[in-house]
């Protein structure tokens, strides 16, 4: 799994969630999509993810690539690495299972950074209010937007969802933010605690794609010549098991 879906971006029609129902409602009607993504009970919890990036392509050619450095690295340190985190659902306000955008953001922060840093402080998250997320570290704040989302069940047991997320990077030394935007597409397909254990294989596997798009802040032209199509695109297999021995005193 991308980082950039907890810390990245995608600029669409600007919208926000509210912590009121009717608001919510409204911003749904506006064709911003869900107020949040909910995903079935059986989701509910503590996970053990494994995730491989499998591919990394640039479908508008290595030229329209803001900051190539970035995807020459994900190709050379990050392809075919199988990498491991903890990611969690748990109940919002109303009930419903939601992904913990707060502690899965933190969750694969430690995995890049000093693990003593304590990631949890510094990420500013409403679950009630979800869609926009506020990281603060040493030289830098990053503020995430959630535009737009969907999912969808095409069958009983698989949800497919997205989310457009817009980023802004500020370093706060009076220079302009970096904007960044990004499409996090997943498939998850899941079965039972029992007919996981029956073979020992994961209980949800997923694909997810994170695609990167040009902004009007990387140049107008280059913007449109775009249209629309991203400029980078990281493929990722993703499999969750539940925790040998589940945290109680995981932080909220």
């Amino acid at each position: 799994m991308k980082i950039c879906c907890a810390i990245t971006a995608c600029s669409a029609s600007p919208a926000s969630a509210s912590k009121l129902p009717f608001l919510d409602a409204g911003w749904e009607a506006l064709g911003g999509g869900p107020a949040d993504l909910v995903f079935p009970e059986e989701f509910l919890g503590a996970w053990e993810v494994t995730s491989v990036l499998t591919r990394v392509d640039t479908p508008l050619g290595e030229e329209a690539v803001p900051n190539l450095a970035a995807v020459r690295r994900a190709q050379r340190e990050d392809l075919d690495r199988r990498t491991s985190y903890q990611v969690a659902f748990v109940r919002n306000g109303t009930g419903r299972v939601v992904y913990d955008r707060r502690f899965n953001t933190a969750s694969m922060l430690s995995m890049y950074y000093d693990k003593t840093m304590s990631f949890l402080e510094r990420i500013s998250w409403d679950i009630n209010d979800p869609n926009v997320l506020i990281l603060s570290m040493p030289g830098m704040s990053v503020r995430t937007r959630v535009t737009r989302r969907s999912e969808e069940f095409p069958q009983t047991d698989r949800i497919e969802t997205s989310e457009y997320v817009e980023s802004v990077y500020d370093t706060g030394d009076g220079g302009a933010p970096r904007i960044k935007a990004s499409q996090c597409f997943t498939k998850y397909k899941w079965r039972s605690a029992e007919a996981a254990l029956r073979d020992q294989g994961p209980t949800i596997v997923a694909t997810q794609v994170v695609s990167d798009f040009l902004t009007p802040y990387d140049g107008e032209q280059q913007y449109l010549k775009a249209m629309n199509k991203p400029y980078a695109q990281y493929t990722y297999r993703m499999a969750f098991r539940r925790p040998a021995i589940s945290p109680s005193s995981r932080p909220s």
